[in-house]
């Protein structure tokens, strides 16, 4: 998955935690310039990060959500970089380790901090903009909320951001009335820029309190006049302080925990430690909390984490002390300063759009990645692979046509033992206690944080255990590591097993024994073993007039592809990835509840192929409901560019099925039933008289499940 310059293998790890405005500009520096040896990675808690400077905007109505967030996943893809998705909640310094919220901790060399502040609000109903993508769903029904039942909107916090909000929110909110408190009107600025921005909000309907609250009761603000205020919603966008992990951490910090950093944006206490932003407190070059300090240490931060690994001299980061403000009025103008000076007009609103969306598209719009060429004679090219870049995952399965073809060639031995083989999801042996399952699943990882890559990998190859009514017992390993230095290789390790142990520990299973080697390619084999359930399912008990039922939405093959491009959508791989990471096995339990039939888990064949399996078995037929299925949220829109290795070849189950009405093979819709799942949903054919009651079930505990066809007299796809 990721790309070490020159083939030399990683030997030091440099770990970036938040994607704040810095942190990404080392992630685009390293994927423009790779540094050898050296292995990025990104912890965050999101797979986007927002751009601070757009979040006024956004609420004014200008941008989406969407439009501000930098996607982090597809940034770390270009970098070379791995992205981890956690909550960090701890640094231990001695042993130079992160310590993250129900997984393993992670290892670094050198550390890059750029996590920004959170609010210090009262504990009530008042509503934090920081972190901004927590404070935007809360953002969206306060804005409901008003839009239905037009009231009182009361933003606490009266410094830039605070007063750039509430002109944001008194453009968007025209019937509801907008109150902006604070001690001071743009604290720091000049006496005559704060005169001409106390206009602006009264030009734009926005009523200012020179005052600070005391105390929060439910819509009631308490101030330190003691006047007392009716607030209605109120958002809280004043006095910051640092995370509780870094400020109980061994890290030099100052009174608000904030880390202590010198010129070079190095710990004072801990020289492999670099902060950047609002995480960090200056020595000696004290700044107000703000974006555009972030922004500008970027450079500085990525060649001073850089030389910190090879040993090369650290440069100084001078910090501004003058810096043009541009303030939004959420209609079209904004306030200009510098220096004690302002000036107003659209100009200044188009150069601050200009600026902002410059600098997020710097992130999301990024060069094409090298694609692998070969050259070769024309004979021999006309028979190479068709992709240049192979999914991990099921993507990376050997398609079903030349698997049929190699099973039929082998001399199969028989063996009276064996009451279930080859062709179903598990194979069934007679025992001396009784009989047993046994199988075996695996692939080469298609993401590059090893944890949750073992635990999709054992979801995934528990499903054939699930899918015969089983329970797991205990398994085997194969895994292959690929060649970096031997602590890195240990480390990676480490967290490919435990997050395999994790799930069997969660299904009552044990890790009996396997067996590790060196590879190009992080990779993981499972061999699976249960004691038969005294009615095993399979795929071959489909009747006449079941109902077809499928526990999770299609497209995790296509949105995987789309990732390794660096094209997904951050909400789709944040949504893939954690449907990849759920049980099968309360579904399994669901559908033996309702007494299905048949049952198959759906994985590299896609819908379509696994569907006709399990048609062959029963000797039955099936017609599938297109508009019934489910799929991630617009992932058929990744077939623009996009598609799994395998989609082609499992595109050759279509012969199988009938398109009917204005269907085409080439609808995305149609194509989607032959992505390839990794750790996909459970297929079931359920007595039509209990089939909503298994979906509504399902549904009941977290599936995304629907009734997609039936079993009957046709093999078709309708509408």
């Amino acid at each position: 998955m990721q790309h070490f310059p020159g083939a030399i293998p990683p030997v030091r790890d440099l770990v970036l935690i938040g994607g704040g405005h810095a942190n990404v500009q080392v992630l685009k520096r390293f994927g423009m310039r790779p540094e050898a040896g050296v292995r990025p990675t990104l912890i965050s808690a999101g797979f986007g990060t927002p751009y601070s400077g757009m979040l006024p905007g956004c609420i004014a109505g200008t941008y989406t959500s969407s439009d501000i967030h930098i996607n982090l996943s597809n940034l770390c893809r270009f970098a070379g970089a791995r992205f981890v998705q956690a909550e960090v909640v701890g640094l231990d310094l001695e042993e130079r380790r992160v310590t993250l919220a129900g997984r393993p901790s992670i290892a670094y060399d050198v550390l890059s901090l750029n996590v920004g502040a959170q609010p210090i609000a009262p504990n009530s109903g008042a509503i934090a903009v920081k972190p901004i993508s927590e404070f935007l769903p809360k953002w969206e029904a306060v804005r409901a909320r008003l839009e239905r039942h037009p009231g009182n909107l009361t933003i606490v916090g009266a410094g830039a951001g605070g007063a750039e909000l509430a002109l944001a929110a008194a453009a968007r909110l025209t019937a509801s009335q907008v109150t902006l408190i604070g001690p001071e009107l743009l604290p720091g600025q000049s006496a005559s820029v704060q005169r001409r921005f106390s206009s602006m909000l009264a030009r734009c309907d926005v009523t200012y309190i020179m005052d600070s609250v005391r105390a929060v009761g439910g819509d009631v603000l308490e101030l330190s006049s003691g006047r007392t205020i009716t607030a209605g919603e109120v958002l809280w966008v004043t006095g910051v302080e640092a995370p509780g992990w870094i400020r109980d951490s061994q890290l030099a910090t100052d009174s608000l925990g904030f880390v202590r950093v010198g010129k070079t944006l190095a710990s004072v206490s801990h020289t492999n430690v670099f902060a950047a932003g609002d995480i960090a407190h200056l020595e000696g070059q004290e700044r107000p909390k703000s974006g555009v300090f972030a922004v500008r240490a970027g450079p500085i931060l990525s060649q001073n984490v850089r030389a910190q690994l090879i040993g090369a001299p650290l440069k100084s980061y001078k910090a501004q002390r003058h810096h043009l403000a541009l303030i939004g009025d959420g209609r079209g103008s904004a306030l200009a300063t510098r220096s004690g000076w302002s000036i107003e007009g659209a100009f200044w609103w188009r150069l601050k759009r200009w600026i902002d969306e410059k600098f997020i598209n710097n992130f999301n719009d990024l060069p094409e990645m090298v694609k692998v060429k070969y050259e070769l004679p024309e004979p021999l090219a006309n028979d190479l692979p068709s992709d240049d870049m192979r999914c991990g995952g099921c993507g990376a399965k050997i398609a079903a046509e030349p698997l049929r073809r190699v099973l039929a060639r082998l001399p199969i031995v028989q063996d009276p033992s064996v009451l279930m083989g080859i062709g179903d999801d598990a194979a069934q042996l007679v025992t001396a206690s009784g009989t047993s399952l046994m199988t075996i699943d695996g692939f080469r990882a298609m993401m590059d944080d090893p944890y949750v890559f073992g635990r999709i990998a054992t979801h995934h190859s528990l499903n054939d255990i699930f899918a015969m009514g089983a329970s797991p017992r205990a398994v085997m390993s194969l895994v292959t590591v690929p060649l970096m230095s031997e602590r890195l290789m240990e480390e990676d390790l480490y967290q490919l097993m435990r997050g395999v142990v994790d799930v069997l520990t969660d299904h009552g299973a044990a890790l009996i024994g396997g067996h590790s080697a060196e590879g190009a390619e992080l990779s993981l084999g499972l061999s699976v073993y249960a004691d038969a359930p005294d009615v095993v399912l399979s795929k071959a008990g489909a009747r006449e007039g079941d109902m077809l039922v499928l526990s999770k939405p299609l497209g995790t093959g296509l949105a995987l592809a789309s990732a390794m491009g660096g094209a997904a959508p951050a909400q789709l791989m944040s949504t893939i990835i954690s449907s990849m990471d759920q049980s099968s096995a309360q579904a399994a339990a669901t559908f033996i509840n309702h007494r299905a039939n048949a049952l198959t888990d759906i994985t590299g064949f896609g819908l379509v192929g696994h569907l006709s399996e399990m048609m062959r078995a029963s000797g039955k037929n099936a017609t599938i409901e297109l508009g019934c299925v489910p799929a991630f949220d617009r992932v058929e829109e990744l077939y623009v560019q996009h598609q799994s290795s395998l989609q082609t070849a499992n595109e050759g189950a279509f012969r199988d099925y009938e398109l009917k009405g204005s269907l085409s093979f080439s609808d995305p819709k149609v194509r989607l039933l032959a992505d390839p799942q990794t750790s996909g949903g459970l297929l079931g054919a359920v007595p039509a008289e209990r089939a909503q009651a298994c979906v509504d079930e399902l549904l009941e505990t977290g599936h995304g499940a629907s009734i997609i066809g039936k079993v009957s007299g046709t093999v078709s796809i309708i509408k």
